[in-house]
């Protein structure tokens, strides 16, 4: 279940939630919804079992969720700094993977990590006129080299 974020859409805002039923709802381990109740969801206290108002769950779980980091045309997510990064001396490497779609390369400025990111071929252009793009060739594919090397030794050793 790690990694999964509730669904914040199953809760009614009005009706209230035991610890249990609230976990239940949303999907996660009744140890989530407890330590949510710690670190400041709003609850009744004046009886057992607690109970937890549809409207404050929900609040708390808006509140509590990180917005999307969007990236700018020259900017790449690093993962190490997790946050949207430029590019070191705006040097960006282009490797075509489709006719219409490559791979963006480059290394963050704070932290050395090499970052990578999907683009469209038909973008390129306008991330030109902001930083400095390279293709670089790599090696090429053994179908694509010129004659192969014959394989012959296995006729010498026949005609001995």
């Amino acid at each position: 279940m790690a990694g999964r974020r509730p669904n914040r859409r199953a809760i009614k805002r009005h009706c209230s939630y035991t610890t249990e039923e609230a976990a239940l709802i949303l999907g996660v381990a009744k140890g989530s919804v407890r330590r949510w109740l710690k670190a400041g969801l709003p609850h009744l206290a004046e009886q057992r079992p607690f109970l937890i108002l549809g409207s404050d769950l929900r609040a708390f779980l808006d509140r509590r969720d990180k917005p999307k980091q969007r990236c700018g045309l020259h900017e790449f997510y690093c993962f190490r700094c997790r946050e949207p990064k430029p590019a070191a001396g705006r040097l960006i490497d282009y490797t075509p993977r489709t006719a219409l779609s490559g791979q963006l390369s480059a290394i963050c400025e704070d932290c050395d990590t090499i970052m990578h990111k999907n683009f469209s071929a038909s973008k390129l252009a306008l991330l030109e006129r902001q930083a400095a793009v390279s293709f670089p060739q790599g090696d090429p594919r053994l179908n694509e080299m010129g004659n192969p090397r014959c394989d012959d030794h296995f006729e010498k050793e026949l005609k001995r």
